[in-house]
């Protein structure tokens, strides 16, 4: 027995240190999701480029929000102007600096009642708000000017805009001396937001506030162009007219829908490989009958073969202004067979216009050229592209940079409209 027990605690011994050995060398499996994850965001991060080009000693910090500031002239005028130099600079109390040059009428309004407004603007309000950045105070009343409604903020000895959606009243409590601007440290009175733009637990919906975000060249939204500065305020203008028609929407979606055109004059900016990749794959995210996804896209920006294109289509002439355009192809090899077979036109149609719409929100120009169900111009160009029997061009999309003349129509038509029958 004694024997049996001392093997038995041999045996144990030998079960612990090959347990240990194990536990010590074991590596746990990868989590596959997280890995592939990884290894994705790491190729993405080697595809871009290390390389930097120095520009100077600009202030590329983005976004910059455009903010319009509200005071008091010492006569009791209100008046506003636009501020992009401007930001929260403390939590405990709440600060708002805002750097302002000291030629504006705002700055001795500032100065002498020792305090001032923010009024955060929504989109539709951009042509007001580059309006009162281009005009100075000490020429106009600008709240008289553009009809907008001058409130005597609660707290504060400063007036507020009532249109917009978000005001803070600020009592000034620092002014710093930076060089060609001075900083004006605000705190924080009180803040007003339109009860429209609050959830139940008085959360600003941002989006749909759609704030405008100062980019240099253009004002933005939500990643989209929505006019550009020192042009917007012409709408104010009788003898003027924007170049770049100002969007009002809150929704970038619909912005894009409703700010659609078809441009045929472009300049001479080149449209990247990048961006017309980006165009087909938001053509390929379009739906397809049974999924037979049955396209082919063909994009060009040879300026040979946007010319030849030119050359055999009577209504795209302006191929030959353009720096490029998507083909947009029906492939019968992988459309429906049988009577479901003309779906390909709808799925093909679908894909067109979501690259005319990616193409609005990128800032690029388009214009869909029809080339089936003509035959001859189907053969002449599928011959200049070199494309099989089986390939049916449905429209040839030109894109490039637009030069503003064109501008969107308002098509709503409310006689078109039945509801629950004819």
């Amino acid at each position: 027995m004694k024997n049996k027990a001392t093997l038995l605690n041999i045996v144990l011994a030998l079960v612990v240190v090959v347990l240990v050995y194990q536990l010590s060398t074991h590596k746990p499996d990868k989590p596959v999701g997280n890995t592939v994850k990884t290894e994705a965001l790491i190729s993405q991060l080697e595809q871009g480029s290390t390389t930097k080009r120095s520009v100077g000693a600009k202030g590329h910090i983005h976004p910059k929000p455009a903010l319009v500031i509200g005071s008091y002239s010492e006569d009791g005028t209100p008046n506003i102007m636009t501020a992009a130099w401007a930001g929260i600079v403390n939590s405990r109390p709440m600060s708002i600096g805002v750097s302002i040059r000291p030629a504006c009428k705002t700055y001795d309004n500032i100065m002498a009642a020792k305090a001032f407004t923010i009024n955060v603007p929504s989109a539709r309000h951009v042509a007001y708000m580059d309006y009162v950045g281009r005009i100075s105070g000490h020429d106009e009343n600008k709240f008289e000017s553009l009809n907008l409604t001058a409130v005597k903020g609660d707290f504060v000895n400063a007036p507020y805009i009532g249109e917009f959606p978000i005001v803070i009243e600020c009592e000034l409590t620092e002014v710093v001396d930076l060089g060609s601007h001075r900083q004006f440290i605000g705190k924080v009175i009180d803040t007003k937001v339109d009860e429209r733009y609050l959830d139940a637990d008085n959360q600003v919906d941002v989006e749909a506030i759609n704030p405008v975000i100062y980019g240099g060249d253009y004002y933005y939204g939500f990643g989209q162009r929505i006019a550009k500065p020192g042009d917007a305020y012409k709408l104010f203008k009788d003898d003027m007219e924007p170049d770049f028609q100002p969007n009002t929407y809150a929704n970038s979606t619909l912005a894009s829908i409703y700010n659609r055109k078809s441009v045929r004059h472009y300049t001479d900016k080149k449209v990247t490989k990048e961006q017309l990749t980006e165009l087909v794959k938001a053509g390929m995210a379009a739906p397809t009958a049974v999924d037979k996804r049955p396209w082919a896209f063909v994009a060009v920006s040879e300026r040979s073969m946007l010319d030849s294109l030119a050359g055999v289509l009577p209504y795209a002439k302006m191929l030959k202004q353009a720096s490029a355009a998507i083909v947009v192809c029906g492939d019968m090899n992988k459309a429906l067979e049988g009577q479901g077979q003309p779906y390909w036109i709808q799925d093909c149609s679908a894909a067109s216009q979501n690259i005319l719409l990616a193409a609005e929100s990128m800032g690029l120009g388009a214009v869909w050229t029809g080339v089936h169900p003509i035959q001859e111009r189907e053969v002449d160009v599928r011959k200049v592209l070199n494309a099989p029997e089986s390939i049916v061009p449905l429209n040839v999309i030109v894109i490039g940079y637009p030069t503003g003349q064109e501008k969107p129509k308002d098509k709503w038509d409310e006689s078109n409209v039945h509801w629950e029958k004819w």
